[in-house]
């Protein structure tokens, strides 16, 4: 007879909160980016580049966390659909920079707005002061990821 296990040590449940909470935001992201012919990782990058105008695609690849072929995919297909250009950076013949067109421009404050309401959805019944500490919270975890 195999004992059932009841409760999940406290890491292994925020762990597995994590990961749902990142499943649905990713799926949520990409149902509504879909309309705008975007995936998940390509509205990411629109928004990193509207916010960091001249960004180079080795700081997009740090500041994601994503593996540095799947970036330069997702940037290969937002330039060919118009959202963004990559230019070589005159200090580092090796290295490019990553700029927002005008048609990024037009589409961010909608994926902004889209963010917005998912943070709503997901932070739904907190006061301000408890999303305000979540806030804090998440930035900690996210610097603890760098080290």
């Amino acid at each position: 007879k195999r004992k059932e296990v009841k409760d999940m040590r406290l890491p292994d449940r925020n762990i597995a909160a994590l990961l749902m909470i990142y499943r649905k935001i990713n799926a949520w992201r990409s149902e509504h980016a879909a309309p705008l012919g975007l995936s998940s990782s390509q509205v990411t990058i629109i928004i990193e580049t509207c916010k960091n105008s001249g960004i180079s695609q080795t700081e997009l690849v740090k500041r994601l966390s994503h593996e540095k072929s799947v970036v330069a995919k997702a940037i290969a297909k937002l330039i060919a659909a118009g959202y963004i250009t990559r230019e070589q950076n005159p200090k580092d013949k090796r290295a490019f920079n990553l700029f927002p067109t005008e048609k990024a421009q037009e589409v961010y404050p909608t994926l902004v707005e889209q963010g917005d309401q998912c943070m709503e959805r997901l932070t739904a019944g907190l006061t301000p002061e408890e999303k305000e500490e979540l806030g804090v919270l998440l930035e900690k975890m996210v610097e603890n990821t760098q080290l």
